[in-house]
């Protein structure tokens, strides 16, 4: 399957795209494209693209906002409009949750701007939920 990742607003973009690189192979996943984005009408091209192009999209940052900068929000009110058949928080002890979200047969991953968290997140029943796709 293909994957892409999205840098939102995301500061330690090469290491945590080393650390998801690391993970993809396991997962069957080969990664199509990486882009960066800034802000929110850059996302949403960016999304759009991704979704284009790949089964599962990872965003990497922006978990971390409180204003309209927030990735929650902006995904919250998409999906709203979208009308996603799964909704789930990726619960991260010790740091940032990410989210996952699927509509029909694709996914958005939502992960933190840490490198060691995206690795937590990815492991254990996200891992699984992946490979069973």
């Amino acid at each position: 399957m293909k994957s892409s990742i999205i840098f939102y607003s995301a500061r330690k973009t090469s290491l945590c795209e080393k650390a998801l690189r690391k993970c993809l192979p396991e997962l069957g996943l080969n990664l199509s494209s990486a882009v960066f984005a800034t802000k929110r009408p850059a996302l949403g091209e960016a999304l759009t693209q991704a979704f284009a192009d790949a089964d599962v999209v990872f965003t990497v940052g922006g978990l971390e906002f409180e204003d309209d900068r927030s990735i929650r929000d902006i995904i919250s009110q998409a999906a709203a409009d979208s009308g996603p058949s799964l909704c789930r928080r990726l619960k991260n002890e010790g740091g940032c949750d990410g989210f996952l979200i699927r509509a029909g047969g694709q996914l958005l991953v939502m992960l933190p701007d840490e490198p060691e968290q995206i690795s937590a997140v990815m492991g254990g029943t996200l891992a699984d939920y992946i490979k069973s796709m």
